[in-house]
């Protein structure tokens, strides 16, 4: 192993730090001329002689792009090539092939290298190369944080509640978004899998192939296999003309299987050899043909109980489930509701906000939302039509909603730990006339009791902001037990 160190005040990257580019050969004169070349165009070189030895390397440290010879001893470059698909999908390679191999380049392009050099190939070539590969995977790498930035900023289409209850989510999300592994969603209808599974694509490595969706559910077994792995003209009677399937549709992209519990023991199986094997049989034919795929699927139900019942193969489960993330439903996020309440009215008005008298915003908070996000949303589009221009008023809710505040359980205990629930100081005359600050403990109290501890509505209820309530509590030395506000009291504890 050799590192090139020439050229070190120059060319420096936009960051502050020189590009460092990773040379993978077995032949030394090619290593020291293209190190002498990148020298002093200002980046800085690690030369390898071997494919093992480089996979080694990465797993300490990724370089900022590498080149890459095909032909070598031991493991090929395209061996390589495939293997960093997998393990640094994100990494730019330049192929370095001989007169003799250039078919093998264009393979490798297939897999995903930036761009290949025929040796000999001149300086500026390679100089060519190397800082379109560097450019083009910046450019990248800032359309991606932009789109993060406006996703956290203003959610990604229905997406919304990121910085409470879906945080855990959507960092988990953010994890497995620039590899290929196999993500199975989970979470009841209406949570949003499907925007999931959109965002995964679309941030991911994969983003510029396609697509591809299917709903397993929606579909008879017969249907259902012919739409996933294609048919044959005359495969079956109507064929009359040879199909492509959902997989080889989605070659180089995503594949994305909603409901994917629903499919049949048939399918299971035929599915189970496709995700094995890479390939995929047409129906009537005996041919296969190589896809390259990522597989993303959904599910309403718990596929694990499925596996126990023998619904659902066992071995496909594990294929399948290789990175599960569950997605909670909007009753465990209640936190949410005004921020998609906000989303979702600006959404199907004019942009601006609308207002929600307080009381309908407490029945919305309280409601189950057996339907979740998508039952939230049709609830608020409907209240719209009712309300015109006006404010959202409980009028404007369905009956089962305007329910929801009366059917709510009250918290068992007082809400202040450790405070008497007390108009006046005991012990004094009941003719005494309660003080300004008394009543106004006392009004919080019962304001904090009609909205079950939730701070947010509390502080809606009495026209102040979130700061003043925290200030208020602090002075009548109330604290919000757990599980509503006991987090907040304690983070204003520590501002105060």
């Amino acid at each position: 192993m050799s590192t090139n160190t020439a050229g070190r005040d120059r060319g420096a990257a936009a960051s502050g730090s020189r590009p460092r580019i990773l040379v993978v050969d077995d032949e030394p004169a090619v290593v020291r001329w293209v190190e002498l070349v990148l020298g002093k165009e200002g980046y800085e070189t690690e030369s390898l002689t071997g494919g093992e030895a480089a996979l080694r390397r990465l797993e300490a440290d990724e370089p900022d792009l590498m080149l890459l010879v095909i032909k070598m001893p031991g493991m090929s470059g395209l061996e390589v090539l495939d293997q960093l698909r997998q393990r640094h999908p994100q990494l730019p390679v330049i192929i370095l092939t001989g007169q003799g191999t250039v078919e093998k380049a264009v393979s490798a392009m297939k897999l995903g290298a930036r761009d290949f050099l025929t040796k000999p190939f001149e300086t500026e070539r390679l100089s060519i190369a190397v800082r379109n590969a560097l450019e083009l995977t910046d450019l990248s790498r800032r359309v991606k944080e932009l789109k993060l930035q406006l996703f956290s900023e203003a959610g990604l289409d229905q997406i919304v509640g990121l910085r409470c209850g879906l945080r855990a989510t959507y960092s988990l999300i953010e994890k497995v978004i620039p590899t290929d592994l196999t993500v199975l969603l989970q979470g009841e209808s209406g949570t949003g899998k499907d925007l999931f599974a959109r965002l995964i694509h679309d941030e991911g490595p994969r983003a510029a192939a396609p697509f591809v969706a299917i709903n397993c559910a929606a579909l008879p077994e017969t249907l259902l296999e012919s739409e996933l792995f294609g048919y044959e003209k005359g495969a079956f009677t109507g064929a009359d003309h040879a199909r492509v399937g959902k997989f080889e549709a989605a070659h180089g992209g995503t594949l994305f299987l909603d409901e994917i519990s629903e499919m049949s023991a048939a399918v299971q199986a035929k599915l189970l050899r496709t995700l094995q094997e890479h390939t995929v049989t047409r129906l009537g034919s005996t041919r296969s043909r190589p896809v390259d795929v990522r597989v993303l699927c959904a599910t309403n139900r718990n596929l694990e109980q499925q596996v126990e019942s023998g619904q659902f193969r066992e071995d496909l489960f594990y294929r399948l489930a290789v990175f599960p993330v569950t997605i909670p439903p909007l009753r465990e996020r209640r936190d949410d509701i005004p921020a998609l309440a906000d989303h979702i009215l600006r959404s199907t008005g004019d942009g601006r906000a609308r207002a929600v008298h307080p009381e309908s915003m407490r029945m919305l908070e309280s409601y189950h939302w057996p339907g979740n996000v998508r039952e939230l949303q049709n609830v608020l589009c409907r209240a719209v039509v009712l309300a015109g221009s006006g404010p959202i008023e409980p009028t404007h809710l369905p009956s089962a909603v305007r329910r929801a505040v009366s059917d709510a359980p009250v918290p068992p205990s007082a809400l202040a730990r450790g405070v008497p629930y007390e108009p006046r100081p005991s012990g004094e005359s009941t003719d005494r006339l309660a003080t300004l600050s008394e009543m106004e403990r006392v009004h919080i109290l019962r304001c904090l009791e009609a909205c079950r501890g939730n701070l947010s509505q509390t502080a809606r209820t009495l026209a102040i902001g979130r700061t003043t309530l925290y200030r208020k509590l602090q002075r009548y030395g109330l604290q919000p037990a757990p599980p509503h506000g006991a987090s907040e009291m304690a983070a204003a504890s520590q501002r105060s």
